[in-house]
């Protein structure tokens, strides 16, 4: 089994993460950007991602919702097209409601499945 060493040199790299609006997601894209990535940003809060456009100059962002089968394809496709290829794809994309086991909401267990599988 060969290991492959880390890789350092982010400068120029094609980095797209998948729910990148909040927590772990914009944290790496924060850090990748700072590590001179060309940083493609998707999640569904468009507002939130466009902070994150104004305050990492070169960034972008494309909002969608993971669960769209059809959305996500032509999303990986268009970033792929701008960026002439993707080095990177990190799925951050998470949802999480806290419930109590006496106010069970089937709803939103589903939508816990559906987001995070």
């Amino acid at each position: 089994m060969t290991h492959c060493p880390p890789l350092a040199d982010w400068r120029g790299r094609r980095v797209w993460l998948v729910g990148a609006s909040t927590g772990i997601g914009r944290a790496t894209a924060s850090l990748l950007h700072a590590r001179g990535a060309r940083v493609f940003v998707s999640a569904r809060n468009a507002a939130l991602l466009d902070e994150f456009v104004a305050a990492h100059p070169g960034s972008r962002a494309m909002a969608l919702d993971v669960t769209d089968a059809a959305a996500l394809a032509r999303a990986a496709d268009e970033v792929a097209e701008a960026a002439g290829g993707i080095d990177l794809v990190c799925f951050c994309a998470g949802h999480y409601k806290a419930m109590q086991a006496t106010d069970f909401d089937l709803a939103e267990a589903l939508r816990h499945l559906e987001v995070n599988q």
